[in-house]
C-alpha cells in the first residue's frame, strides 16, 4: 500500500524509530533525570489514513528493523477502562511469549518473568494481572495455590479495591505499569505501542500515558496515537 501525500508524515515517524533504536540502558545518565518522553499525535477527520500511516508507514518498518510493534483501539461504544492500552499491552505481551521464542536461544519470556516475579510484591502482579488481564501469561503468578487471592472472593475484594480507588491507588497502578515496561523493553530491541481513536479514550488512559511519557526511565519505548480532531470531546 502506498501512502500518497503522506512522504513528510512518514519519514518523521521513521526517523522517530531510527532514534528509538540509539536509545539504551544507561544513555545520558547525568540527564536522564530530567529527560520527558515524547508520544507523537497523528490527527485528521476520519478516513484520512491515520492508521495506515501508522501501520503501514512506522508498524512495517519498525518490524522489518527488529522493533516490536503493538497497537490497541478504543471502541465508540465501549467504555472499559484502559481498553485500548490494555489491548496493546496484551498483543505485546502474546509476541514475546509467542512469536518472540520461536527464534530459538535463551526465552525473553523466562527473563522477564524472573525479574519480575523476582522484583515486583504480590500485589503488584496482582494489580497488573487484574489491569492487564492479558498479560497474565507474561505476569506469572506469585503466592501459594491456597492464597485467597487467587479466588473468586479475591478477585472480588480487587475489583471494590479498583472501584473504591484513591489517588494513592492510581499512582500505585501507574508506577506498577511503568515498572513493567520498563523491564520489558529491556530485553527488547525496541518497543512501539500504537493507541488508535483516541478521541473515546477514557481520563485514566490519558493519564496513564501522561505518567508513561513523564517517566524518564522507561528503555527504547515509542508511543503513538491516532485521533479524529473533529471528533474530540469539548
Amino acid at each position: 500500500m502506498k501512502l500518497h501525500g503522506r512522504n513528510d508524515d512518514v519519514k518523521l515517524l521513521r526517523r522517530k524509530l531510527r532514534e528509538l533504536a540509539k536509545k539504551k540502558d544507561g544513555d545520558e545518565e547525568d540527564g536522564a533525570k530530567n529527560h520527558v518522553g515524547e508520544m507523537i499525535l497523528v490527527s485528521g477527520t476520519s478516513g484520512t489514513g491515520k492508521s495506515a500511516l501508522i501501520r503501514e508507514g512506522l508498524g512495517d518498518h519498525a518490524a522489518n528493523r527488529g522493533h516490536t510493534f503493538a497497537s490497541g483501539k478504543f471502541e465508540d461504544k465501549l467504555l472499559r477502562p484502559l481498553s485500548a492500552f490494555s489491548d496493546a499491552m496484551a498483543r505485546l505481551a502474546k509476541y514475546i511469549t509467542v512469536e518472540h521464542n520461536k527464534t530459538g536461544g535463551l526465552s525473553v519470556a523466562t527473563l522477564i518473568r524472573d525479574k519480575i516475579q523476582n522484583e515486583f510484591d504480590r500485589e503488584d502482579v496482582e494489580q497488573l494481572q487484574h489491569v492487564l488481564p492479558g498479560c497474565e501469561e507474561l505476569l506469572g503468578t506469585q503466592g501459594s495455590a491456597e492464597d485467597v487471592s487467587g479466588s473468586k472472593l479475591g478477585t472480588a475484594k480487587r475489583r471494590v479495591n479498583l472501584a473504591l480507588a484513591g489517588k494513592e491507588s492510581i499512582s500505585q497502578m501507574h508506577y506498577a505499569i511503568r515498572r513493567l515496561l520498563k523491564v520489558v523493553c529491556s530485553y527488547l530491541k525496541g518497543v512501539v505501542l500504537f493507541i488508535d481513536d483516541l478521541q473515546w479514550s477514557d481520563v485514566a488512559t490519558l493519564d496513564l500515558l501522561k505518567s508513561i511519557i513523564l517517566d524518564g526511565e522507561i528503555p527504547r519505548l515509542l508511543i503513538v496515537g491516532a485521533y479524529r480532531e473533529d471528533e474530540v470531546p469539548e
